[in-house]
């Protein structure tokens, strides 16, 4: 990073304190020294600042540290690997963090292979970001409870429909408090909890317990308290699916939903909790690979099959700009799922994914490229001058990449990431997060619940 982007955060370092519940920013209203950080980036900083990556595998042939069991590895274009999970650092990853100025990591169960190696993995990454002179990353998990859950070292929480059928709000709250201490101690600061989506689809088969409930105004509040726990801890939460991903029958994992309801069918029903969480301030939302013409039934050419398909929210600008931020009035990040799923990666390239995401109004973009070799460094390359292209030529606006920006560093600054001084965990460090993780309070909480 150039020089006065280092004194402005030398200046952070002198003057910033961590705070919680922090209301998200408009543009006009950026802190006048994330102002300066962005402002002194290159292109390709903000290209890694709005880039949220994962190092979840890597090829087991190039993985020269001992390793446990082989995974078979499938990527987008249906090429197989034989794959190992990543729990530290090696040469490829480091020089991705490093060169390409990264700015935001998600991890998965795979990481968390133990307690040790996790807390090391995450203090490196934080430390190559920052000696290599680029801003702290922001680390983040789906931590949901229930059965989407990355680490095991501690208790399970029941799924957010057991927690929600309990009519006690207060003990989504102190889920979400307890969720942000375990991922506090990992060194985590990002949690993809609370899922937002109204469970109104019997046949549903990628939402289903992971929502609170199927009344709109149950699952509001109960994802409004879990949220506001994990905030209370300081750590940042982001609710998901927008516009919400209750009703598909079709998993967006597999393929790209679609939603044939009419807008006054949607503010009655998926609208809901969002619209509650909005007005709470939550920082982060999440966008939905679902299809809902109602809102916009515009087309786009999908680069890799050349069919004209009816816009994914996520790369809906009158979905993402038009309805959430001007309609709702939400000011935080927007971050995409992940741009791996089969219902972006099926029909739309990397680039053409990352580039119509971010002019949709998309701030933070979630696994645009999987890095498991050395050669992916080319196409990561290759994705970095392809945005570049786009932003010469115009069908990218600097100034829609530079907003972007700014709201990920802003809100690093209002979660004290920037602040943050990041050290190698002692032995100390390491023996106080296994015992937070194996505290009983957890599996009190848990049995309380199941009793109830």
């Amino acid at each position: 990073m150039k020089n006065i982007a280092v004194l402005a955060l030398t200046f952070l370092l002198l003057t910033s304190c961590k705070s919680t519940n922090q209301n998200s920013k408009t543009n006009s209203v950026f802190d006048s020294d994330v102002k300066k950080i962005v402002s002194a980036m290159t292109l390709r900083e903000k290209i890694g600042q709005v880039l949220l990556v994962n190092f979840r595998f890597f090829d087991v042939n190039e993985w020269n540290f001992p390793h446990g069991d082989l995974i078979e590895y499938e990527d987008i274009n249906g090429k197989k690997y034989n794959v190992v999970a990543v729990d530290r650092l090696n040469n490829t990853i480091t020089t991705a963090i490093k060169k390409y100025h990264i700015g935001n990591i998600i991890l998965f169960a795979e990481n968390f292979n133990s307690t040790k190696s996790a807390v090391n993995l995450i203090s490196n990454m934080q430390i190559t970001a920052t000696h290599s002179g680029n801003l702290p990353l922001i680390i983040s998990v789906d931590q949901e409870g229930g059965r989407v859950n990355r680490f095991f070292q501690t208790t399970v929480f029941p799924p957010a429909a057991v927690i929600g059928m309990t009519e006690k709000p207060v003990l989504a709250f102190t889920e979400g408090q307890f969720l942000a201490e375990q991922c506090t101690t990992f060194g985590i600061n990002l949690d993809f909890a609370p899922v937002c989506d109204v469970n109104s689809n019997p046949e549903n088969p990628v939402i289903g317990d992971r929502s609170f409930s199927s009344v709109p105004k149950t699952a509001a509040l109960f994802s409004a308290e879990l949220s506001k726990g994990l905030r209370s801890k300081n750590v940042i939460a982001c609710a998901k699916h927008f516009p919400g991903h209750g009703d598909t029958d079709t998993d967006s994992h597999l393929g790209l939903p679609i939603i044939k309801k009419s807008k006054s069918q949607w503010n009655l029903c998926e609208a809901v909790p969002f619209k509650k969480i909005i007005s709470e301030n939550i920082p982060v939302i999440m966008s939905a690979h679902i299809q809902y013409p109602a809102l916009d039934s515009s087309k786009i050419k999908a680069e890799k099959t050349g069919r004209m398909i009816v816009r994914p929210a996520t790369l809906s600008k009158k979905i993402l700009t038009d309805l959430l931020r001007g309609e709702l009035g939400f000011e935080g990040v927007i971050c995409t799922d992940a741009l791996d799923m089969r219902a972006i990666s099926k029909n739309f390239t990397e680039s053409q994914a990352v580039i119509e995401a971010l002019n949709a109004g998309a701030d933070m973009l979630c696994n645009p490229i999987q890095i498991i070799s050395q050669k992916d460094l080319l196409r990561l390359e290759d994705l970095y001058q392809k945005i570049e292209l786009a932003v010469k030529d115009g069908s990218l606006s600097e100034a829609r990449l530079t907003e972007a920006a700014m709201r990920i560093v802003q809100l690093k600054k209002d979660y004290g990431i920037l602040s943050a001084i990041y050290t190698l965990p002692t032995k100390e460090d390491i023996s106080n997060t296994q015992k937070i993780l194996s505290d009983k309070k957890y599996a009190n909480f848990k049995n309380s619940i199941i009793k109830k």
